[in-house]
């Protein structure tokens, strides 16, 4: 705005200093016929109208000179104090950036710090983990053998009717019952026997709760297993409602059960010999051939399915 003004004061300078036309200038023949005194006024009328406009045009000059240092002047004042506030800004910028980066950095090495620590903390937790599950293991099966080598002198039998020991103690009416199925040459001697935990089941075709019975003597518990081995064995023992087991423990049991399926199959096939292996190992001897063991159902059934052939 100020360089605008400083122009337009020079060009009304210099519009002032263009002299009015004159009559004699507008007219050139009637100049010559002007007197000698006329003519030398109007010589000096346009000596003192140039001085006059030289003057003007000087000092338009100046003016605008001024003007124009005053203007840059103003102009390099601003831009100083702006590159001042802006080199101040980008001063605190700097600064704010620097304590940033140096708190990021201090937080990361604490992060990382911590991070360390963890892992360290994690990888010994991984290793107790490790030695804890090797000793559950190791305290399950001792746990699990315990159970079972109580369980040594128990059968388990199946299918005697509810209420049928009304009268006589169940340890009495059991030894009684099993001289009288298995066919035994004397009463075994029984530490004690009683039905399974659970409520009575008297109802119409409710199965009977089975008894748990305690063998004296290891020697009488496996003759009387191999007397009901041979029962079931005869079409009489199949058709009983009386079968005696071995009292295993819920584990081995399970694991048993598992082969359900190839013993089934294994049914089908003509001279084949085959048996559970305690606790749970399926032993098959084809006819003519080799003993195989398995101890998965999946190993079995491949076997089975690949090697033999229905008879």
């Amino acid at each position: 705005e100020k360089r605008s003004d400083a122009r337009r004061v020079s060009r009304r300078n210099r519009n002032a200093c263009k002299p009015a036309p004159s009559k004699a200038t507008a007219n050139p023949a009637r100049a010559d016929n002007m007197p000698q005194w006329a003519q030398d006024m109007m010589s000096e009328i346009k000596k003192t109208n140039i001085m006059r406009c030289k003057e003007e045009i000087e000092k338009g000059r100046k003016e605008s000179k001024a003007e124009m240092e005053k203007w840059a002047k103003s102009v390099e004042d601003n831009t100083k104090a702006q590159f001042e506030l802006l080199r101040e800004e980008v001063r605190l910028i700097s600064e704010t950036s620097v304590s940033l980066a140096n708190k990021m950095e201090a937080r990361k090495k604490e992060v990382d710090d911590t991070l360390n620590d963890q892992s360290d903390s994690i990888t010994s937790m991984e290793t107790k983990l490790k030695e804890l599950e090797k000793e559950m293991l190791t305290l399950r099966r001792r746990s699990e053998d315990l159970e079972a080598r109580s369980r040594r002198n128990n059968i388990r039998i199946v299918g005697v009717r509810e209420g049928a020991e009304t009268g006589k103690t169940p340890s009495e009416f059991i030894a009684g019952l099993l001289k009288e199925k298995l066919g035994l040459s004397v009463t075994p001697t029984l530490d004690r026997a009683h039905r399974t935990l659970g409520a009575r089941r008297d109802g119409a075709g409710a199965p009977p709760r089975a008894f748990v019975v305690r063998c004296h003597y290891y020697i009488e518990k496996e003759e009387i297993l191999r007397k009901a081995r041979e029962m079931e064995r005869t079409p009489e023992g199949r058709s009983g409602r009386i079968h005696i087991f071995p009292d295993y423990t819920q584990e081995v049991n399970n694991k048993r059960a598992a082969f359900k399926e190839a013993r089934s199959l294994l049914r089908t096939y003509g001279g084949v010999r085959y048996g559970l292996r305690y606790p749970a190992t399926l032993v098959i001897t084809p006819e003519g051939g080799q003993t195989k063991t398995f101890e998965t159902p999946k190993d079995a059934m491949e076997f089975i399915k690949k090697t033999l052939t229905p008879g």
